[in-house]
C-alpha cells in the first residue's frame, strides 16, 4: 500500500500530513478519504468496509473535501475503534494516529488490503473502492474473487499453525494416550511493536518461571519463533526401556514474532493404565502457556490486537478414563472436589470413555476480537485476551458437569 508523503506509518508526523494535503494532486483516490467530524458512523464504516475489501488505504478524519484541517470534536480513539469493531465482520487490520495543531485535532485511520474478504458491514454490505468512492458490490464475479482469497489464507493458516500427527509406534510410544494440539493466527495493528516486544523479551524471567513447574524446560529459538517446552526428551518402550521420544511427542509452545502461536499438551501414563491424569491441560492452558505468553507481548496487548483466528485438536492414541490427580500442594477442598469427580459422573451419565477426539472449531477456525469478549460480557482487556487466546474447551475432559456441581 502507499505510504503518506513517502513516510513509514511508524515515523508518520503532523507535517507529513500537512505536507500531503497541500500537494496539488492529492485529492481523494483509490488510496485517500477525507472525511468531516460530521460523518456518520455507516458512512464511515461503509468507507472502511470498502478499502479492506480492495487494496487498502486511509481516512483522514476532521479533513473537509477542500483538503482543509477542520478538526475532530465528535471523535476520538475509542470510538473509531469500537465502531470499526462493530460495524464490519470480520474486523479489518487497521491503525489510528491522533495529531493535534493549532488547537484542531485530526484522525488519520490505516487500513489494510483485508487478507480474509469479505468484509460486511453491518447493514449487509459488501462494498469496495472504485476511483474516489466507495459503493456496493453486486457482481458476482467479484464476490466469488473474495471468497475464493479467503480460503486461500485459511490455507495458508492451517499451513502456519496446525501440526503434523504425532506418529505412534506401538513399539516405542506405549505411554502416549492423547495429546491436544492448539494454536491461533493474530493480527495487529503493528507487526513492527509485536516484533520489538518479541525481540525484547526476558527470556531469562520466562526460563526462571517455567523452572518454577519443573527443572526440565528448554527456550530455544527455531529461526524466526521461541520455543518454549516443559519435560524430557526421553520416553519408554514396551520394555520400559528408554528410548528417545517420537518428533513433536511433547509439551510445547511456539510463539513466532507476529504473535501467532502453536503448541501441544500431551497425555502420558504407565502403557497398561487405565486411568490417565488429565490435569496436565488444565496446568499448560490456564497457567503455564498464557503466562510465558503475556510475558512476551505485556500488559498493552489489547491495545494492538484486532483479532485472531483459532482453533484445537484433541487426538485420541488410546482408550481410556479421564481423571484429576491433585497433589498435597492442592487445597484438601480441591483435593475432595475432583476426588468425586469421576464417582459424580458415572453415578449420572455412566463411565466417561475417552474413545474418539474431535477438532474444535468443526470447520474454519473460531474468530477471537472485541466483539465475542463483548457477546460473552467479558472487559476488554490483555488479561482477558490472554485468557481467551488459550481457552480450551477439552480442559474437563469428557466430563458433563463442572467439579462444583458434580460434587453436588
Amino acid at each position: 500500500m502507499v505510504n503518506i508523503n513517502g513516510k513509514p506509518w511508524e515515523e508518520l508526523q503532523f507535517k507529513d500530513v500537512q505536507d500531503y494535503l497541500s500537494d496539488p494532486d492529492s485529492n481523494e483516490n483509490c488510496f485517500f478519504e477525507y472525511k468531516i467530524d460530521k460523518v456518520e458512523p455507516a458512512k464511515l464504516v461503509k468507507e472502511i468496509s470498502a478499502f479492506a475489501n480492495t487494496y487498502g488505504g486511509y481516512i483522514f478524519l476532521g479533513v473537509d473535501d477542500n483538503k482543509n484541517i477542520i478538526g475532530c470534536t465528535a471523535w476520538d480513539e475509542q470510538r473509531i475503534h469500537i465502531t470499526i469493531h462493530n460495524g464490519i465482520t470480520p474486523t479489518p487490520q487497521f491503525d489510528v494516529k491522533c495529531f493535534s495543531a493549532d488547537d484542531k485535532i485530526i484522525y488519520v485511520i490505516k487500513i489494510e488490503e483485508g487478507a480474509m474478504p469479505p468484509y460486511i458491514t453491518n447493514k449487509g454490505d459488501i462494498c469496495e473502492r472504485v476511483s474516489s468512492g466507495s459503493c456496493v458490490v453486486t457482481e458476482s464475479g467479484k464476490l466469488n474473487q473474495m471468497y475464493h482469497k479467503r480460503a486461500d489464507q485459511f490455507a495458508r493458516i492451517k499451513n502456519k499453525i496446525e501440526l503434523p500427527e504425532i506418529k505412534i509406534e506401538s513399539a516405542t510410544q506405549s505411554s502416549v494416550f492423547a495429546y491436544l494440539d492448539f494454536g491461533f493466527s493474530i493480527a495487529t495493528s503493528s507487526d513492527l511493536k509485536m516484533r520489538e516486544k518479541f525481540n525484547n523479551a526476558n527470556l531469562k524471567a520466562i526460563g526462571d518461571f517455567l523452572r518454577s513447574f519443573q527443572a526440565g524446560f528448554s527456550i530455544s529459538l527455531i529461526g524466526t519463533a521461541y520455543l518454549f517446552s516443559v519435560g524430557t526428551v526421553i520416553a519408554h518402550d514396551m520394555r520400559g526401556n528408554q528410548i528417545p521420544a517420537e518428533v513433536g511427542c511433547h509439551n510445547f509452545m511456539e510463539v513466532m514474532r507476529d504473535g501467532s502461536v502453536r503448541g501441544r499438551v500431551v497425555l502420558v501414563a504407565d502403557s497398561a493404565a487405565e486411568y490417565v491424569d488429565v490435569k496436565t491441560i488444565m496446568a499448560f492452558m490456564d497457567n503455564i502457556y498464557p503466562k510465558v505468553y503475556s510475558m512476551i507481548f505485556g500488559d498493552d496487548f489489547s491495545e494492538l490486537f484486532i483479532y485472531a483466528y483459532q482453533y484445537e485438536k484433541f487426538t485420541v492414541v488410546k482408550q481410556f478414563v479421564p481423571i484429576y490427580d491433585m497433589s498435597e500442594s492442592d487445597s484438601k477442598e480441591t483435593r475432595e472436589m475432583f476426588e468425586q469427580y469421576l464417582p459424580a459422573h458415572r453415578r449420572k451419565y455412566g463411565n466417561n470413555i475417552m474413545i474418539i477426539g474431535g477438532r474444535i472449531p468443526r470447520s474454519d477456525y473460531q474468530l477471537i476480537d472485541r466483539r465475542l469478549l463483548e457477546k460473552e460480557k467479558v472487559e476488554y482487556n490483555s488479561t482477558n485476551l490472554y485468557r481467551e487466546l488459550f481457552y480450551s474447551f477439552y480442559k474437563s475432559l469428557g466430563y458433563i458437569d463442572t467439579p462444583a456441581k458434580a460434587k453436588d
